[in-house]
């Protein structure tokens, strides 16, 4: 069996520098080039709200802000320089920060985190982008379900943010879509489902691969990441070899505060 909610936030915990607001999506806690703190951390804090875990929240507001304040377009920080591109932050010193313009789930996250009360500035303004993509959403299902071969690949990249979009702006995702969600307890809580799972081993292998596979293959069988739900749903995760490296389960914690915020069915009248 797999961890529990109070034991992956134990471990999410020790992923944040007290100190510097560091957060490290590998552990033990180091210092790494991740670019998608903004949009793990966002969706934590605001999980982290919707529930009251009010040290978890503050924790992650912290390091929203210092990554706000740290300099332009930035995508992680650290007291040192972590690798050559790293450049010292004209705001704070004693700081680096890693600078590249952020995607749609880094503000999608930080978003969710002001919408569930953070203290937080957006200077993205993602709302917009967000009903255009949703737009798609019928047509973005229907290509992903068909397998169009030309098509169904490069969207994959993208379901992630698909409902995101949906999440921000507080819409249940299109009916094509709904397929995703079986097994998944951040999409079902986008969508309103009640899910339960069993979450993978947050190890990964040096000698592991992927499998594809023609159903969908439960979440606790796919390859362990820096944000689990957003593998692809047909892959299969091979374990082979010594361990490589263990993700810090914030995919659990958040998983976990969001579908206890949603009401049984039986409670809805279904």
């Amino acid at each position: 069996m797999g961890m529990t909610t109070a034991e992956a936030r134990q471990k999410v915990l020790e992923a944040f520098e007290s100190s510097t607001f560091c957060y490290s999506q590998v552990l033990p806690l180091q210092y790494t080039d991740f670019i998608d703190g903004m949009a793990w951390v966002g969706l934590l804090c605001g999980a982290s709200r919707l529930v009251g875990d009010k040290e978890l929240a503050k924790i992650c507001e912290n390091f929203l802000s210092r990554l706000l304040a740290v300099g332009p377009d930035a995508r992680n920080f650290a007291p040192k320089q972590v690798t050559s591109e790293w450049i010292k932050s004209p705001s704070l010193e004693g700081f680096w920060y890693c600078e590249k313009p952020q995607s749609f789930a880094g503000p999608a996250g930080l978003r969710f985190a002001i919408d569930c009360g953070a203290p937080l500035n957006d200077p993205f303004q993602i709302k917009s982008k967000a009903r255009m993509m949703t737009l798609f959403g019928g047509l973005f299902g229907f290509a992903l379900s068909h397998s169009i071969p030309w098509l169904s690949e490069g969207l994959r990249q993208h379901i992630n943010s698909m409902f995101l979009a949906y999440l921000v702006l507080g819409k249940r995702p299109a009916t094509s879509l709904l397929w995703l969600c079986e097994g998944n307890p951040f999409f079902s809580y986008i969508a309103g489902i009640k899910c339960s799972v069993e979450y993978p081993d947050p190890t990964s292998m040096s000698e592991g691969h992927t499998v594809e596979e023609n159903a969908l293959v439960p979440l606790k069988d796919r390859k362990p990441s820096s944000w689990i739900f957003r593998d692809w749903v047909k892959s299969r995760y091979v374990r082979e070899g010594t361990v490589s490296q263990t993700y810090t389960p914030i995919w659990q914690v958040v998983g976990d505060y969001l579908q206890s915020k949603l009401e049984p069915a039986s409670q809805k009248g279904v």
